[in-house]
Order: structure tokens, then C-alpha cells, then sequence
């Protein structure tokens, strides 16, 4: 039996879990965006029966008020 003397002071110990930590810290302001886009994707419902209506009236639309601009 070979005897393996594997020691961690207390520094090496701190450093390695200060490391651990700031990892699992970072990655969510690494890919922030990616993970906004995703979780916006999954709330987002579409309107049923509006067929991609917004339903504001814009000048493009029939029958639709002309502005002063015009």
C-alpha cells in the first residue's frame, strides 16, 4: 500500500472556492441576452384570432383619419 499525502491549506482551499463561486456568479451575466431572449420566448403567447393585428389603426389602414403631417 502506497501511502499519498494530498494536502489543501486553508489559502489554496479559499482561493479554489472564491473560483467556484465567481464561475456559478458570472455565467448568468455572461449570456444574459441568450437568456432573456429565451425566457421572453416562453411568456410570450400569441394573440389568438387577431391575425397579427396589433390593433392600433395606422394611416396605412382603410377608411383610416389623415394627420395634420399630411
Amino acid at each position: 500500500m502506497r501511502l499519498v499525502f494530498a494536502y489543501i491549506d486553508p489559502g489554496a482551499g479559499s482561493l479554489i472556492i472564491q473560483a467556484l463561486i465567481a464561475a456559478v456568479v458570472s455565467v448568468p451575466f455572461f449570456f444574459r441576452n441568450a437568456i432573456r431572449s429565451t425566457i421572453g420566448r416562453l411568456r410570450r403567447k400569441p394573440a389568438e384570432g387577431s391575425g397579427g393585428a396589433s390593433g392600433s389603426i395606422t394611416p396605412e389602414d382603410a377608411g383610416a383619419k389623415p394627420t395634420a403631417a399630411e
